[in-house]
């Protein structure tokens, strides 16, 4: 997964004002008709077969967790960031 330098500021401002104790970013599935989508949530359990991904950026760096499941399906994705939130590559519109 390639993530944009707005997406990777996006994420540090996210956990750094948003996560609690005990809580973390991850990436997951978005359950949507059209293929797979994914989405950008807060989570507090983990799990033996997550990953964690480190993403840098100019202003410092945030680990996002990612099941192995979804590592191969991020392989080609780039993860951006606009006003509307998270962007990731991979999510035109496709119709159900």
């Amino acid at each position: 997964m390639q993530v944009s330098e707005r997406a990777a500021r996006a994420l540090l401002r996210l956990a750094r004002e948003e996560l609690g104790p005990g809580e973390f970013v991850r990436i997951d599935r978005a359950y949507r008709c059209g293929g797979p989508r994914f989405q950008v949530v807060i989570d507090e359990v983990s799990t033996p077969l997550d990953s964690v991904i480190r993403v840098s950026g100019p202003d410092g760096g945030v680990e996002v967790t990612v099941g192995q499941a979804l590592v191969k399906l991020l392989e080609n994705v780039v993860l951006d960031y606009s006003e509307d939130g998270f962007v990731f590559g991979e999510t035109a519109p496709v119709g159900c």
